[in-house]
């Protein structure tokens, strides 16, 4: 007899899972495939009669808020099995790393599971793996089981994956059901992008096109074949393209025309025709330094707040900044900035984290001044109050989380300018 179905992709939308370099191709991003494998899964067993439920977390901000809401799905669900589908990896490689179901209570469900992906995907079988420690497995109310349908950063994994799709989507629901699907509409095989195609090897001179894409909400955009996130915004979910043009150029872009006439000597992009925003000086020039994530293993100082009155955790992933004195509406769901790196014109747009650096009561945009830390450091003085007092600072007047850095070419150490995002969350 069939069994009724609840299955979720493993991580979400903001936490996102594994991936290889280069990315997508020949590699995979494990947030990507897995909602697509069980969207699939999902649709198959539903267009047979089946009963199925599926499951992705567009709405998380951290590793802990994600377990739980995928848990709490699951356990709301009226099904017989839970399932949870991930891809695996280890380390870059060209070899083949093969697949494996891990289970707490399931070893039968799951040794038969990962054969028959095995078999469909021509992946080698890793075979059933007990794990004891992981919150889906011990957190679900019905027997349950994750699948590590293949290596991400095994290339051939990857191919396989690519190649034998619906094949492996097919074992995979036929198996967690225990039925035999026989009508499956076919998809088309998801083709490897043009190998043919090669950047040129240098910059053709001064006739120029910059691109800087963003997504704001819960929305995602593809830039050549590169995915861009937003991150969770309600009421907002919006793709903006900054375009900037140099030279005799011009860009089509779903069939309209953008012209250059006399481009404006700054190097930041800006939107056509609207100009560059307007920042206040002492907001220009910032040194920005970056805080967070593994490294500093902290909480936000602001809501929402857990049971222990811990703010959200500052990850590895998302996009967040520190400013030196309590920010009104601050947190995931408040206010936002827009920081842009001085070096390259590239921007990024966090949420405020956190107080600091160096000072928590240092409003320098509403004083009118430059950052105390600043001044502090071109003087060589030691900050003069405060959790840092006695303490030469290193002059940053905006921190920034890894991810942020990362996404405005800035290691450790920048210079940036910023200012608020206009449309704020209330």
């Amino acid at each position: 007899m069939a069994r009724a179905i609840a299955i979720s992709s493993g991580h979400g939308l903001h936490i996102r899972g594994a991936s290889a370099s280069p990315n997508p191709e020949p590699y995979n991003d494990e947030v990507d495939e897995v909602r697509d494998i069980v969207d699939r899964v999902h649709e198959m067993l539903i267009e047979n009669g089946h009963a199925s439920e599926k499951f992705h977390d567009d709405v998380s901000t951290s590793q802990s808020e994600n377990l739980n809401r995928i848990v709490e799905w699951h356990n709301d669900q009226d099904r017989e099995l839970d399932v949870s589908v991930h891809l695996n990896a280890n380390q870059t490689t060209s070899s083949p790393m093969g697949c494996e179901v891990l289970y707490v209570t399931q070893e039968t469900l799951a040794r038969e599971v990962s054969a028959a992906i095995a078999q469909a995907g021509d992946f080698k079988d890793r075979g059933p793996k007990y794990r004891g420690d992981l919150a889906f497995l011990n957190g679900t109310d019905c027997p349950a089981i994750l699948l590590e349908v293949w290596f991400c950063d095994s290339s051939a994994d990857c191919a396989n994956g690519r190649k034998h799709r619906e094949a492996i989507c097919q074992a995979i629901a036929e198996m967690i059901a225990d039925v035999d699907l026989d009508q499956v509409a076919e998809r088309p095989p998801i083709e490897p992008p043009d190998p043919d195609f090669q950047p040129p090897p240098e910059v053709s001179g001064d006739n120029r096109v910059e691109i800087t894409g963003a997504a704001h909400g819960a929305v995602q955009c593809l830039i050549n074949g590169a995915t861009v996130y937003g991150r969770y915004r309600p009421g907002q979910p919006v793709v903006d393209l900054f375009i900037k043009m140099r030279g005799d150029v011009t860009v089509v872009l779903n069939g309209e025309e953008f012209h250059n006439q006399s481009p404006p000597e700054t190097d930041r992009p800006f939107p056509p025709g609207q100009g560059e925003p307007v920042i206040p000086d002492n907001q220009t020039n910032i040194i920005t330094t970056v805080f967070g994530g593994e490294a500093d293993d902290e909480y936000s100082a602001y809501p929402p707040y857990d049971s222990n009155g811990n703010g959200p955790y500052l990850d590895d992933t998302e996009f967040y900044v520190a400013l030196p004195w309590a920010v009104e509406n601050a947190g995931p769901n408040g206010r936002y900035v827009m920081v842009i790196n001085c070096e390259n014109g590239r921007q990024a747009e966090g949420w405020v984290g956190d107080k600091g650096p160096w000072f928590v009561d240092d409003n320098y945009p509403e004083l009118g001044t430059r950052p105390l830390a600043e001044t502090c450091y071109e003087n060589g003085e030691p900050c003069p109050r405060g959790p840092n007092a006695g303490i030469v600072p290193n002059g940053a007047g905006i921190d920034i989380s890894p991810a942020m850095a990362e996404a405005l070419g800035i290691d450790g150490k920048g210079r940036v300018d910023w200012r608020w995002v206009e449309a704020e969350v209330s």
